[in-house]
């Protein structure tokens, strides 16, 4: 069995207050249990609660947990000097994620606790804190994690995790190439429909997921104006999703001036799409402390 618990779910930026209690204001956090395993879909504000499950849970017995980082946006890694268990010196942590356009993804990792930013160094936390450049498939007992380069403005990785039966996907901060290239002008070849191609081979990379956890963070109006910024229409994320045959999407990165009524409109809306492109995949949008069970 897996289990898939969503500790912070909006993108962008935190949102504490009334509008946003129902479906969460912290930033990207999800968790997966997989058997022994312990996974962590980036580190946005909502690791904070996450760690302190963690500890409640677990006290002083040795944890190794695995934390895939999609890109270093500070959405998705502001979190992670708040995340105690990795101040512990018996746990065991993995960071993985992309490398920069020039720099590795450990240095970009460690500049958000410099001293200018933060006082608490990253050397100064466990020494069993490892940093890896993911570069090919990751296996983690009985499971594989693959992973997809997205279209968003840092070098930004989607993640599938698959244990050969069940295969859960967490892609956020993906812009469709479809509507970004075409939007630029681009004519990369005349004989070739590259962002069609590209976005295609996204959903080859959903195919047939138990959860696709998706970034659907505007309305297909909101997005006319944002081309190019990295985010999706929830229309792409729902036709995506259908396309590849996903049973379950979970729509995620929710937009800062998004607050719970809206929300609740664009999941009618996701819906009714699914409906319209006679698909067969459940949809909802993902809330903080809300847990998924695949079996």
């Amino acid at each position: 069995m897996m289990r898939v618990t969503f500790w912070g779910t909006r993108g962008s930026i935190p949102t504490p207050g009334k509008g946003t209690m129902k479906y969460g204001g912290n930033t990207s956090c999800v968790e997966l249990r997989a058997g022994k395993e312990i996974i962590i879909f980036d580190a946005g504000t909502g690791i904070r609660d996450l760690g302190l499950r963690i500890l409640k849970e677990f006290g002083s017995r040795p944890l190794t947990i695995h934390l895939f980082i999609s890109h270093t946006h500070w959405d998705h890694i502001q979190g992670f000097p708040f995340f105690l268990p990795a101040y512990e010196d018996q746990n065991r942590i993995h960071v993985y994620g992309p490398p920069g356009r020039d720099k590795s993804f450990d240095s970009i990792f460690r500049a958000q606790m410099d001293s200018d930013y933060f006082p608490v160094d990253l050397g100064d936390m466990s020494p069993n804190i490892e940093v890896h450049e993911v570069r090919k498939n990751i296996t983690i007992g009985k499971l594989t994690v693959d992973h997809f380069y997205l279209n968003h403005p840092a070098l930004t990785m989607a993640y599938r995790v698959s244990d050969g039966k069940r295969s859960v996907v967490y892609a956020t901060d993906n812009e469709p190439y479809e509507g970004s290239i075409h939007a630029a002008g681009k004519v990369i070849n005349k004989h070739i429909d590259l962002p069609m191609l590209l976005d295609e081979k996204f959903v080859d990379f959903l195919r047939g997921a138990d959860l696709y956890i998706g970034e659907a963070q505007y309305t297909l109006e909101e997005y006319e104006e944002k081309k190019g910024w990295g985010h999706a229409p929830l229309e792409a994320t729902v036709r995506f999703a259908v396309e590849a045959g996903a049973k379950q999407l979970a729509l995620f990165h929710h937009d800062p001036q998004h607050g719970d009524a809206f929300l609740d409109s664009m999941l009618r809306h996701a819906k009714n799409l699914v409906r319209l492109y006679r698909g067969k995949t459940k949809c909802y949008a993902a809330r903080e402390g809300q847990t998924i069970q695949l079996r």
